[in-house]
């Protein structure tokens, strides 16, 4: 009898599971969530129920924003499909992803290389724009300002590295249906390919507004 006893109390304990439990079991299986990439922690529960055994639980987020962060819910618990009782829950929802990071401090218009960037799981729950998974994907691009250690890299911090830097001498191009005149001169602003900038022509002195066509030359359009 006692050894039946024991069999029948270990039973209802393998059946049995807290109703935090479940909701994040819930939310992993609504939501399609990958458990090697998010983490959820209940933040408060008004549930009175805190274990369930044969009960089932419905879950209805308030809102239509994707699962992250900050997160709520109504939750149901039902009993041979009457309902048992219902209430919010809040809940904090971490995500985590391999993504290029910074491995030192970085300053303003520094290039991204081997040496200075890693990719490492990091939680990315509060990135506003798309980060970067590999080193390929900055190729002509640097850095706006200065990013401290172990931060993820994101589109927002890039700029295009400019074909013609301000100060720097290049060709003027001025060009007709059946001419071609070109002048020495010096970018004034920085510019990539298809930008317009201020370049001074070295010649008369005259600042014009011409179009980056290369590294070396801009262009006057007629």
């Amino acid at each position: 009898n006692i050894l039946i006893s024991l069999l029948i109390v270990c039973s209802l304990s393998a059946n049995t599971r807290t109703v935090n439990d479940a909701i994040v079991e819930q939310m992993f299986d609504d939501f399609n969530l990958d458990t090697t990439t998010y983490e959820i922690e209940i933040l408060s529960n008004g549930l009175k129920k805190k274990e369930l055994d044969k009960e089932e639980i419905s879950i209805k987020p308030l809102t239509l924003k994707d699962p992250l962060g900050l997160f709520t819910v109504i939750v149901t618990i039902f009993e041979n499909n009457e309902k048992v009782e219902a209430s919010q829950v809040r809940m904090r929802i971490k995500k985590f992803d391999s993504v290029l990071i910074t491995s030192d401090r970085l300053k303003r218009k520094t290039q991204l290389t081997t040496s200075n960037t890693t990719v490492q799981k990091v939680e990315v729950t509060n990135l506003r724009s798309k980060p970067f998974y590999s080193l390929k994907e900055t190729e002509g691009y640097r850095l706006k300002g200065t990013i401290q250690k172990s931060i993820p890299i994101t589109s927002k911090m890039l700029e295009k590295i400019p074909d013609i830097v301000s100060g720097r001498e290049t060709t003027i191009v001025y060009s007709g249906s059946v001419f071609k005149i070109t002048a020495d001169g010096i970018a004034l602003q920085s510019g990539c390919e298809g930008d317009f900038i201020k370049v001074k022509n070295k010649t008369s002195k005259k600042i014009i507004v011409a179009r980056v066509i290369d590294a070396l030359h801009v262009a006057v359009d007629p």
